[in-house]
């Protein structure tokens, strides 16, 4: 599997027990950006404020805000979740924007390691190689036995069921999963046992991936 380039993964929309703002930056026009806040789009400009944020500067290509008493730099198509403690992972949602290649990516956090994940509706499962499956600590090996199709041909594969997977900060339960019989060391395969638990939509370049309520 080829290389794929780290797009900027935002982790916006978190539903919490306490408050919780995010903000993605969208465009810059001379001193104002167009910002997404809690799902609006808005145009601010540096000494502005909206929910939880504070435009500082904006740049060319770039903002300066501050939340909590906190600065961050935001980059075009970056974006931020201001939160307290004690946030509940249980609900959210995320918006994603493609890194150059057109992929979409997203941290998935299993055992509480963390590797870097592609958006890809056309696999079945959470496919994970088994080089990837061993770094995490994944117990593979009492699972079912079968096979995966991949660009390569068909390769042995187990199919478990992960207890907890976490999708950016979206906590999901019980998720299909397959565990390739495979040592590249390739991204996480997100597919469909994972993207059919969010309502999907497109906004431009932007994917949103909001979670189901059952």
């Amino acid at each position: 599997m080829s290389k794929f380039a780290v797009s900027i993964i935002l982790l916006l929309g978190l539903n919490s027990i306490s408050l919780a703002d995010d903000i993605v930056l969208l465009g810059t026009m001379g001193n104002k950006g167009l910002f997404q806040i809690n799902g609006q789009k808005k145009t601010l400009q540096a000494g502005q404020e909206s929910g939880a944020f504070k435009i500082v500067t904006v740049n060319a290509e770039s903002a300066m805000i501050s939340s909590n008493g906190k600065q961050r730099q935001l980059q075009l198509g970056q974006g931020y979740v201001s939160q307290e403690s004690g946030q509940a992972t249980g609900g959210g949602s995320l918006t994603l924007t493609p890194d150059e290649r057109g992929h979409y990516m997203v941290d998935v956090g299993i055992n509480q390691t963390a590797q870097k994940g592609i958006v890809d509706t056309g696999a079945t499962h959470l496919s994970i190689s088994r080089n990837t499956a061993d770094s995490m600590n994944i117990k593979y090996k009492d699972g079912q036995i079968g096979y995966s199709q991949t660009a390569n041909g068909r390769i042995g594969a187990w199919l478990i069921k992960l207890p907890q997977v976490k999708v950016g900060n979206v906590m999901l339960y019980d998720v299909q999963t397959v565990i390739r019989d495979s040592v590249d060391n390739g991204p996480i395969l997100v597919g469909m046992s994972v993207l059919n638990r969010f309502q999907m939509k497109r906004e431009q370049e932007l994917m949103i991936l909001s979670k189901k309520v059952y």
